[in-house]
């Protein structure tokens, strides 16, 4: 009887093609006379090292063989797409390439140019503050034009902790067994950072730009605690730093409005770049050259090129958002796979003059993708035109609601109220409509000056936005400039003037700064009107 038991497992031996010679193809059996079983086994490890798609059966004719060799490079795109990130193929390489406004592109580049003049100088280190919704091109702005001005780019990331391993290899545990604190290291990244190369950059090229997108952890917790890693990084470091914050709806996770105050700003001069979303017409310039990368080699064998209603429908539905929309058309154009399904916007309720007629028609032909739906989010200067020109459908209501406006800009809801603050005089036609929506405006002031209590900012906000809509019933037509609000210096305004204090009463319970301020308006007025 044989005990020997039969394994389950397939020799991986009996995959292999039987060994040839130059005339003549040789049997198995009579390989397995000739040849030992140590050769098989040196063989095997041999073969095993190579990849099987480059194995060629010599017995299949030339077709078989073409057939092989094209599997195998649908093999190896698929592999390299699958493998690597394949977003990184897209990426811009030129500042031509970039989907961001000219304008904000310039911008940067000055900053930096500034820097490597203060540089010279011997000036402390410039700060910057770059902030934009998500997916308008920020990071991807940073890294081009830090390549085409030869900066090395060292950026930080959060640690995980660890075990601490001391000089003689003891490690110690209990309570003290990890890393020093976070504070500690993003302090140790920008101070050696700053100072010392890195041994992967290019001999010679001192131009270092550290760059901070992923936020420390304690930095959340405890947003002041950046202002004494700044007072100390201003005057021991070497290189620009630049602050990547992406905005947000939400207040309490909006980051420049937590941690980077006007206090923060104005104390070290830190220079904030606002990019806003991408423009349809420069995202259509993108699309052309995502599409155009997907029909070269090798990557046609695994895209099937779009339609340009799937085009129009993919940048409607995007909102701006340039990574939304690559990777909605990377999976409507991937082979075998089901193209996105889209649907027809509905047209709004205007009026019936011809050049409205025009428009409509063509908001009819516009579709959007149906599985994501289209964001209703707006800019500042798009809200700002919603509220001083209100459209009112055939059922005397308004067209954009008031409580979308708001809830826009909840995040900053002082700076959009000052931005109305400052605005909204010349479209009004009726003194008495001013009125109405001076009173809106003043109750909304009187509810963000409430900071107990977060919500508050969307009810008072809201009220503004509805006060001011409802108010003008006639808007003045016209093309009018915006202009942004003025800041009053209440520091030199706290010096009250030696005629104002015999105007002030002896008990009162104003300020001398808001008495100040209040006077010096008024003198201003009063001096203007004769």
């Amino acid at each position: 009887m044989n005990t020997r038991k039969k394994t389950w497992v397939k020799s991986v031996f009996s995959q292999l093609p039987p060994e040839t010679n130059n005339n003549s193809v040789a049997s198995p059996s009579l390989v397995d006379k000739q040849k030992p079983k140590r050769s098989l086994r040196s063989k095997a490890r041999h073969d095993h090292t190579q990849d099987i798609t480059a194995v060629v059966n010599l017995d299949s004719d030339e077709e078989d063989s073409k057939q092989q060799q094209m599997e195998s490079n649908v093999i190896q795109t698929n592999a390299c797409i699958t493998n690597e990130n394949w977003i990184d193929l897209y990426a811009p390489k030129k500042i031509e390439e970039l989907a961001v406004h000219p304008k904000k592109i310039q911008e940067l580049e000055q900053w930096l140019r500034h820097c490597e003049i203060m540089k010279k100088k011997k000036q402390p280190v410039q700060l910057c503050l770059l902030t934009g919704p998500s997916g308008c091109g920020k990071t991807a702005a940073v890294q081009v034009l830090a390549k085409d001005m030869k900066f090395t780019i060292q950026e930080w990331t959060n640690p995980v902790d660890q075990d601490m391993i001391y000089n003689l290899g003891d490690q110690v545990f209990g309570e003290s067994n990890f890393t020093s604190s976070q504070v500690d290291a993003f302090k140790a990244f920008l101070f050696k950072a700053s100072r010392y190369r890195s041994l992967f950059e290019i001999a010679g090229n001192d131009r270092r730009l550290l760059l901070v997108e992923d936020f420390p952890n304690f930095l959340l917790r405890d947003p002041t605690a950046l202002e004494a890693i700044l007072d100390d990084y201003v005057i021991y470091g070497r290189a620009p730093l630049i602050f990547i914050v992406t905005d947000t709806k939400r207040r309490g996770l909006n980051l420049s409005y937590n941690i980077f105050n006007d206090q923060l700003k104005q104390k070290f001069l830190i220079n904030h770049i606002s990019l806003n979303p991408v423009a349809a017409t420069i995202m259509q310039n993108a699309m052309k050259r995502f599409c155009s990368l997907m029909r070269h080699p090798p990557y046609n064998e695994l895209y099937r090129p779009p339609s340009t209603d799937l085009i129009d429908s993919i940048i409607l539905s995007a909102q701006g958002d340039i990574r939304n929309a690559l990777i909605n058309l990377h999976f409507s154009s991937l082979k075998g796979a089901p193209q996105l399904q889209t649907k027809p916007l509905e047209c709004s309720q205007e009026s019936t003059q011809d050049n409205s007629k025009k428009t409509s028609r063509k908001r009819k032909h516009q579709s959007t993708l149906k599985s994501v739906g289209r964001d209703e989010t707006v800019t500042m200067m798009h809200a700002l035109g919603r509220i001083f020109n209100p459209k009112f459908t055939e059922s005397n209501g308004l067209l954009h609601a008031p409580a979308d406006i708001a809830q826009a800009f909840v995040t900053e809801p002082k700076k959009f109220v000052d931005f109305i603050h400052a605005n909204y005089l010349p479209h009004f036609s009726d003194i008495e409509t001013v009125v109405d929506a001076a009173n809106g405006l003043s109750l909304c002031d009187l509810i963000l000056n409430e900071y107990r209590e977060d919500t508050l900012a969307l009810s008072g906000l809201d009220l503004g936005v509805r006060n001011v809509m409802l108010a003008n019933r006639n808007p003045v037509s016209g093309w009018m400039p915006v202009k942004g609000p003025k800041r009053l210096n209440t520091d030199n305004a706290s010096i009250i003037p030696a005629k104002a204090s015999t105007f002030l009463p002896p008990h009162h319970n104003i300020s001398k700064s808001q008495y100040a301020i209040e006077y010096k308006t008024f003198v201003n007025i009063v001096s203007a009107s004769n």
